[in-house]
């Protein structure tokens, strides 16, 4: 009895060590778990990049694709070299200079040459950087003798926002019949005129549409370049501008665009005559209504020598 009572105890003592001993390594390892998570929390927080935003606001034809799309392209590289998340928002500049009026700011903001109203938030002493820009130039399917092109044979694209009539002042064909950007070149292929004033973009559609054509680049004036600046500030300023120094590394991505960038050459037909072109004048990167509306009403009256005094030389 004695013997079985103690073999009884023993066996007891043995489930309860074994019992205890589980719930020992139980709670060492949830505990471990627990400090690994714990840690790893920690070192997720701490190389957690923040976000940045960044708006785009097209005020020209490109050539062809989003920029948009480019600039969030540009971002996920930019992440995955370290930096933060970008954020990207295409917006009208009405809708933009909306946004400022009620305090909401990008941290960095990518516009149009001579973009209107936002004098508050982008000063000329904030030099932007010139990501991309488009340019202006005289196509023709019937003649490579450009000095043929009047005000009477020619059709101007009259694009967005940007001034195709100063461009046009300067060919010496001001007054030329403007039509929307699609009916200038069909207008163009159709044969209703003989030369068409457009941008890269018409070059691309010519291209895209298997049409061979002649291209004689206009160096005289361009408004069409695409800005960034930092609007933000802080560590959020130093982070877009960091993002927009991964956007000029990476220049070479705007062939994507048709696009072009200084100093970069990218393309082996047409598009290559507008690469890494010295114009005479632009306008400045940011401008007030008055000044766009003396500027358009100087190219109506065709007045160059006004328009050279209001324009900024390069």
């Amino acid at each position: 009895m004695y013997f079985c009572g103690l073999q009884g105890i023993k066996y007891n003592m043995r489930r309860i060590f074994t019992a205890l001993c589980s719930v020992a390594c139980c709670l060492a390892v949830a505990g471990g778990a627990l400090i690994a998570f714990a840690g790893h929390t920690k070192e997720a927080e701490a190389a957690l990049p923040g976000v940045i935003t960044v708006w785009q606001i097209d005020g020209f034809e490109g050539g062809k694709g989003s920029r948009s799309d480019y600039l969030r392209s540009v971002g996920e590289k930019f992440y995955k070299d370290g930096g933060a998340y970008v954020e990207v928002a295409s917006l009208t500049a009405e809708a933009a200079r909306a946004n400022m009026e009620k305090g909401i700011l990008p941290d960095a903001l990518s516009y149009p040459s001579g973009i209107q109203g936002f004098e508050s938030v982008l000063t000329e002493s904030a030099e932007p950087v010139v990501w991309c820009r488009g340019a202006y130039c005289l196509i023709s399917v019937k003649y490579s003798d450009f000095t043929l092109a009047d005000k009477d044979n020619t059709v101007i694209n009259g694009g967005k926002d940007n001034l195709a009539d100063v461009a046009a002042v300067f060919a010496g064909i001001g007054g030329a019949a403007t039509e929307t950007p699609t009916g200038a070149y069909v207008s163009l292929i159709n044969g209703k005129y003989d030369f068409l004033l457009g941008t890269q973009r018409d070059i691309v559609r010519m291209s895209v549409h298997g049409v061979a054509c002649n291209v004689m680049p206009l160096t005289a004036f361009n408004d069409l370049y695409q800005n960034i600046a930092v609007v933000g500030s802080g560590v959020r300023g130093e982070m877009a501008a960091r993002y927009i120094d991964c956007l000029i590394a990476h220049s070479e991505g705007i062939s994507s665009l048709c696009m072009f960038h200084d100093r970069t050459e990218l393309y082996s037909d047409n598009l290559h005559l507008l690469e890494n072109l010295t114009f005479d004048y632009t306008v400045p990167h940011i401008a007030g209504v008055d000044y766009i509306a003396r500027v358009k009403n100087a190219a109506r009256t065709g007045d160059i020598n006004l328009l050279k005094t209001l324009l900024k030389p390069l």
